[in-house]
């Protein structure tokens, strides 16, 4: 009895985990493209947003036929973390960057934008998509 009881604990123990995990992916979402080659602690960015999904970045960003989250994970080599607990971008070298409570997925993300635009090899970036801010 004792060994089945064992059994049942460890599994119960491995879904708990699994689920936590699961969770997580579930919550983060890989930029798209990697920028290996500047040396970097991270070959990317990373964008910690309060907003619960990916679903209100699939609008188009202002004056293109691109998503907000094409813009971000695919042009600004830029992860998105939802569900967070506040706003906040990290650039690759790893520095910090509080974001204002945007009220829309297009505000974080024209903030965002603005933010690596004004980096030195975001700028670059800003240029190849030639988008307004």
């Amino acid at each position: 009895m004792k060994f089945n009881l064992r059994i049942f604990i460890t599994f119960i123990f491995i879904i708990f985990l699994a689920q936590g995990h699961s969770q997580d992916s579930i919550n983060q979402y890989e930029a798209l493209r990697l920028k290996n080659e500047l040396g970097f602690q991270k070959s990317y960015r990373v964008l910690k947003t309060t907003f619960k999904s990916l679903e209100g970045f699939q609008t188009f960003y202002p004056g293109t036929k691109i998503t907000l989250e094409k813009i971000l994970r695919y042009h600004f080599y830029t992860a998105i973390h939802v569900n967070q607990k506040e706003n906040k971008l990290f650039s690759m070298d790893l520095t910090e960057f509080e974001l204002k409570n945007n009220t829309s997925e297009e505000e974080i993300t024209k903030e965002t934008v603005t933010l690596i635009g004004d980096m030195f090899f975001g700028s670059n970036e800003l240029k190849v998509i030639s988008i307004k801010n």
